[in-house]
């Protein structure tokens, strides 16, 4: 397993993405975890059959007032079975094709919630 390059921080109940997956728009999908170059997304069970390693998000795009705007490419890393006594999976998420600043905006952001909260 690759080790990450960049921090992750907790921004569950404070961040959503929205996207398309095989011509299917997804909205207000939460955002478990964040850094600069990935997530984890909490995806409803539901949705498990479209979902696979290696799957293309397009029109990715983070809801936050405080992280960078318009849409990216992402695909989907890995996933986790449906949690205990809930009706979601995990997804790991990374992001591709971004442009100049994205990332450089998203460690900004991340580097300022851990460094307000050490815990994470």
């Amino acid at each position: 397993m690759d080790k990450r390059q960049h921090t992750r921080v907790t921004v569950e109940n404070q961040c959503k993405a929205r996207f398309q997956l095989g011509g299917q728009q997804y909205n207000n999908i939460i955002v478990r975890n964040l850094g600069a170059e990935g997530c984890c997304i909490q995806m409803p069970s539901k949705n498990l059959d479209s979902l696979k390693e290696k799957s293309t998000l397009d029109n990715w795009e983070l809801i936050h007032p405080s992280l960078p705007k318009g849409s990216i490419k992402a695909r989907v890393v890995w996933c986790r079975g449906q949690e205990p006594r809930t009706d979601f999976i995990e997804t790991g998420v990374q992001f591709l094709d971004v442009p100049a600043g994205y990332t450089r905006d998203l460690d900004k952001y991340v580097t300022t919630l851990n460094t307000s909260n050490p815990s994470n």
